[in-house]
């Protein structure tokens, strides 16, 4: 039995103190491992609020054999902190990370974080529990270590292996659920793997380009598991595409009506909005299942720049999506990003265009982000456009790029321009009470009160 302290770090610059959901990666482990006969504990320095003073005294107290911190790029700082804290405590605690970040640079990354002894690339499940239980590193597919990369460990193509959640293994409470929370508590799940679509900004170093779907009926069995067994009211799938595969798709939804959950929990999911995979014979069975918010990845008003992207979707077809959606009772989602390459202030005004026009129910925009190893990281570094050096200053809202056209204070503007039209918009419906439901549901859950009251606070002040 070894003891395995698994911790999700803090967001880089970020003042947000609370976080959507769990780590599901950490959960994922946690879960395994302790059928498996290891005791483990989890830490989210973020919703738990937890310092690195807090964390110091927990390694000394838990004394763990091994830590696993998972990371994407905006968790870098943290997560150097973390490792450096735990080798203060005690040298001989092997320190694992994975996720996103890690899983794009593989050995590189250990310039950047010497406390680091190894590396999980890629699904990192069974890779970790080979860690834990003693395998010689020099046979472990998917990891690297003192500079060295193992060879790669093949995507899973099975995923019945996955095992219903322990969600003893946090607080949930400490949880928002993201955006808008049609019911509380509010949990996700992954019912799919990978993703075909090559979007130029989209860091897939995780699941890849293949995409490998959970048999519905297990999907269904989680969602059951979840309501019952921890009352969750409401489950967001968050997988790239949940519309990918139609026979897939309504299998679930039958099978989530058949057992009558869609009268118990509600349900929200990202779609592609290309019109080969969505119509309103579609729409009305996910409303039926219960689904009321579907995600749709915008992203720009410009068919160039949606082209540029490696989007492969028409600005129609998005159109066309939303308006479909709307009309069979389906709130929406639409997401956009500021500063690809080639933005201008004419593309921007193009996608305030659309979104006047599509009027989604919630609306993201996002600052472009150069994930690393990715097309577009690539592309601004070519062209001289990547405006910080290394990966700390990278942060939600922060400006991180320019373009041909726009300076980095222009493209700045024309950001905070889009995002104050949407938070007017999103203010003058609040008083038009579009948002009736929200409201509601905020009322009568105090935890979900506090984070929306942090959130307008954060809006209002300009920090996304």
């Amino acid at each position: 039995m070894k003891k395995i302290l698994l911790i999700s770090p803090s967001e880089n610059g970020s003042a947000h103190k609370t976080e959507a959901y769990p780590s599901g990666a950490l959960l994922l482990l946690g879960t395994m491992l302790g059928a498996r006969g290891h005791r483990v504990s989890i830490v989210h320095m973020a919703a738990e609020g937890r310092t690195i003073e807090w964390l110091e005294r927990r390694v000394a107290i838990f004394q763990p054999d091994i830590v696993g911190v998972t990371m994407n790029t905006f968790q870098t700082v943290s997560a150097r902190h973390i490792s450096a804290a735990v080798k203060k405590v005690n040298k001989n605690i092997l320190t694992v990370t994975g996720g996103p970040h890690p899983s794009a640079l593989k050995a590189e990354i250990f310039a950047d974080f010497p406390d680091i002894d190894v590396v999980v690339v890629g699904e990192g499940e069974h890779t970790f529990i080979d860690i834990v239980e003693g395998a010689d590193v020099h046979t472990i597919a998917g990891i690297c270590y003192a500079g060295v990369e193992n060879a790669p460990r093949p995507y899973a193509e099975n995923l019945d292996y996955i095992p219903l959640t322990d969600l003893s293994l946090i607080d949930l409470r400490r949880f928002s659920g993201a955006d808008p929370v049609g019911a509380y508590p509010s949990m996700f799940i992954m019912a799919s793997r990978g993703c075909p679509f090559q979007c130029t900004f989209c860091n897939k170093s995780i699941w890849g380009d293949k995409v490998r779907l959970r048999k519905p009926e297990l999907v269904v069995r989680e969602i059951e598991w979840l309501h019952t067994q921890y009352g969750i009211r409401e489950i967001f799938f968050q997988d790239d595409t949940f519309n990918l595969k139609r026979q897939w798709t309504e299998d679930i939804c039958r099978r989530i009506i058949e057992k009558g959950l869609n009268k118990k929990i509600v349900f929200k999911t990202p779609f592609r909005a290309n019109k080969e995979l969505v119509d309103e014979s579609l729409l009305r069975l996910m409303k039926a299942a219960g689904f009321w918010l579907i995600f749709y990845g915008v992203e720009n008003g410009n068919q160039q720049m949606l082209d540029a992207m490696g989007k492969g979707l028409k600005i129609e077809d998005i159109k066309r999506a939303f308006k479909l959606t709307h009309a069979e009772g389906i709130k929406t989602i639409g997401s956009f990003i500021v500063g690809m390459p080639g933005e201008t202030e004419a593309t921007v005004n193009d996608s305030i265009a659309l979104f006047n026009e599509i009027r989604p129910y919630v609306t993201g925009c996002a600052a472009a982000m150069p994930f690393p190893k990715t097309a577009f990281e690539r592309e601004v570094v070519k062209r001289g456009h990547r405006l910080v050096n290394g990966y700390d200053g990278y942060a939600m809202g922060k400006i991180l790029v320019r373009t041909d056209e726009l300076d980095p204070d222009q493209l700045r503007t024309a950001f905070e321009r889009f995002r104050k039209i949407i938070v007017r918009r999103f203010f003058i419906d609040l008083l038009k009470l579009r948002y009736a439901r929200m409201i509601f549901f905020t009322l009568r859950s105090p935890w979900y009160m506090r984070h929306v009251v942090r959130r307008i606070t954060a809006n209002l002040a300009g920090n996304q």
